[in-house]
């Protein structure tokens, strides 16, 4: 019970900095696109999926590009994810098709 109201409380001060915004500290504004990158993603999925706050966060997103960035590496690991997988497997159906 003291969990779901500490997630609560943590959606709700998100969403009181997203009423806010563009009008933030730095370092609620630091808070506010950390949680956005990395929160909880049943809070997060819950403030997109309200009209008012989704406008809010596309707002951010869209103000802050390069904190939404993929980093190189990220782009990297995304790019070997995708394409081992389809080398591994077309290696056992070359591998199949020899025998």
């Amino acid at each position: 019970m003291n969990e779901t109201m500490t997630d609560t409380s943590l959606r709700d001060r998100i969403a009181g900095l997203l009423n806010r915004y563009p009008a933030l500290e730095p370092s609620e504004r630091a808070e506010l696109i950390a949680f956005i990158k990395s929160g909880p993603a049943i809070d997060r999925g819950m403030l997109k999926g309200d009209p008012i706050h989704a406008a809010a966060i596309r707002r951010v997103e869209a103000d802050h590009p390069e904190q939404f960035r993929l980093s190189i590496a990220r782009q990297l690991f995304v790019a070997a994810a995708v394409a081992l997988p389809f080398l591994a497997i077309c290696w056992l159906a070359w591998e199949a098709g020899a025998k």
